[in-house]
């Protein structure tokens, strides 16, 4: 989760006008690192938590109030973690703006879309990002800095002999 924090960190440095970070949910610790740092230096920042359809592990956590173990079946496979991280719980219901579920379609389409439009190939895990900012559209006003943290572990690309594990991208929702 620590190391997951130097991503926000990252984010403010580079953008530091930002509003809103939307981030995928497996076991909580990447959005729970992001988050504690967003939050202690811009503490009015909006974070979005996305899961897909059958990988909800933090969805329904939040519902319960507690930990609960799921079998994943959604097709975004770095989000099937059967349960949460109870640190990344309890700093998800003190921050977290909104849970937004996505189907499994949807964040294919987003992939589709970023694939056509950004050049990226993406996993469903970093594309529901986007879907979530699609159904969210509504939320965001034109003066809102809104980030997609795009990264996943599934799809593998190189650029410049480097390889590329998270992505920020500029496009009209």
């Amino acid at each position: 989760m620590a190391g997951a924090g130097t991503i926000g960190l990252e984010l403010l440095e580079d953008l530091p006008g930002l509003t809103d970070v939307v981030i995928s949910i497996g076991g909580g610790g990447l959005i729970a690192g992001i988050t504690v740092a967003i939050k202690a230096l811009k503490p009015e920042a909006r974070i979005w938590g996305v899961e897909t359809e059958g990988s909800d592990t933090m969805g329904q956590a939040l519902r319960a109030g507690q930990i609960v173990q799921i079998t994943p079946t959604s097709l975004a496979k770095t989000l099937g973690a059967p349960y949460v991280a109870e640190d990344a719980l309890t700093l998800m219901q003190r921050h977290l703006s909104q849970h937004v579920l996505v189907s499994d379609k949807e964040a294919f389409e987003a992939g589709v879309f970023l694939l056509e439009r950004a050049k990226l190939n993406t996993e469903l895990a970093a594309s529901c990002t986007l879907a979530a900012a699609r159904r969210l559209k509504g939320v965001f006003s034109e003066s809102d800095h809104v980030v997609l943290v795009i990264c996943g572990g599934t799809t593998r690309w190189i650029i410049g002999g480097v390889p590329a594990t998270a992505w920020l991208i500029r496009a009209s929702l």
